[in-house]
């Protein structure tokens, strides 16, 4: 049964979250009693990731590991991997995150019904709900993108479509974002079948706490008008499904980014004028921009007592932070969403 299926794990850097995946997967493995075929791809890490790695001694797994010659992010990693799969199935999940139980045994089930789509959706939930300060990452079927971490694809047809797009990664950053969306766009175009499985979870445990945390994640906005240029339509359709009520999220981030950062600007003019008018018009802007980061920032977090003076002071430095990466890609990629 594992002869269908290769798993590929893009990694970078600690090899400690990706023992524990590794063990997971080996664990899972030794139920099937076939060994159940791993790629780490190891994407240029300072340190190799072969030599920080047992492998012998996961019997549940054909594991080894392919290396990348300079670093070019998780969607090159998969790529690099992918030209490697000998299976009629890829899965990917990313070495941060843990299998759920029976994930593997669910996986073998789907990719082995007749009638089975081209890409198999799954499920990323988090196991506790994290703090404004801590990365992670929870998304259904409900997000419209292909969830990168957990997703399996006919091996074929994802060659033919060009596997992950390495443009939606900034190296001098470490940054990478929207190349899941890009690839679900691109195959929907090239009409491929999606199925979106909820029973097929991976875990993904927030990562280490950070208060620079908010402002790496503000950074990645860049990536949406390389996204937006690409599939100017489905770009639209995409960023206005999530809502606050009536208010597509993003649409909201940077509307307040902008309040904000107009009131910055009036309050200089204001005071350089020495009109009061106008520097009270700037810090109710100011104001009103900062509470709306605020409540973005801990929008579905837990928030301690003691964090809050921290949140305040990350909240003033998101937004601007966010416009500044955001209008860095309108120039580098010669385009500006419709947001």
């Amino acid at each position: 049964m594992s002869a269908l299926v290769t798993v590929v794990i893009p990694a970078y850097g600690s090899p400690e979250p990706l023992r524990l995946l590794l063990a997971a997967l080996d664990a899972q493995a030794a139920v099937t009693g076939e060994p159940l075929r791993v790629i780490v791809s190891d994407d240029a890490s300072p340190e190799p990731l072969a030599g920080r790695l047992d492998l012998d001694g996961l019997g549940g797994l054909a594991a080894r590991v392919v290396r990348s010659e300079s670093n070019g992010g998780p969607g090159a990693a998969r790529n690099r991997a992918l030209e490697e799969v000998l299976t009629p199935w890829v899965a990917f999940i990313d070495a941060d995150e843990l299998p759920a139980p029976g994930w593997l045994t669910r996986l073998q089930a789907l990719i082995s019904a007749p009638d089975a789509a081209d890409v198999l959706v799954g499920r990323v939930q988090m196991p506790a709900s994290p703090g404004p300060f801590e990365h992670a990452t929870e998304a259904t079927g409900e997000e419209e993108q292909y969830v990168a971490g957990n997703v399996a694809f006919r091996t074929d047809l994802l060659r033919q479509d060009g596997g992950f797009d390495e443009r939606f990664y900034d190296p001098a950053r470490k940054l990478h974002f929207r190349e899941d969306a890009e690839l679900r766009f691109r195959l929907e175009r090239a009409s491929r079948r999606v199925s979106y499985e909820p029973e097929l979870v991976v875990e993904h445990p927030p990562l280490p706490r950070s208060l620079s945390t908010p402002l790496r994640l503000a950074r990645r906005y860049y990536f949406d008008p390389l996204l937006a240029r690409e599939h100017p339509e489905r770009f639209g359709a995409f960023v206005r499904k999530r809502r606050v009520g009536p208010y597509p999220l993003r649409k909201a981030r940077h509307d307040s980014a902008l309040v904000y950062a107009t009131g910055l600007l009036l309050l200089g003019i204001g005071r350089l004028l020495g009109s009061r008018r106008v520097m009270w018009l700037g810090a109710s802007s100011l104001g009103s921009g900062w509470l709306l980061s605020v409540l973005a920032l801990s929008w579905r977090r837990r928030v301690a007592p003691g964090e809050l003076p921290a949140l305040a002071g990350v909240a003033a430095l998101v937004p601007l932070v966010y416009l500044y990466h955001y209008y860095r890609g309108v120039i580098a990629f010669r385009h500006r969403p419709r947001l």
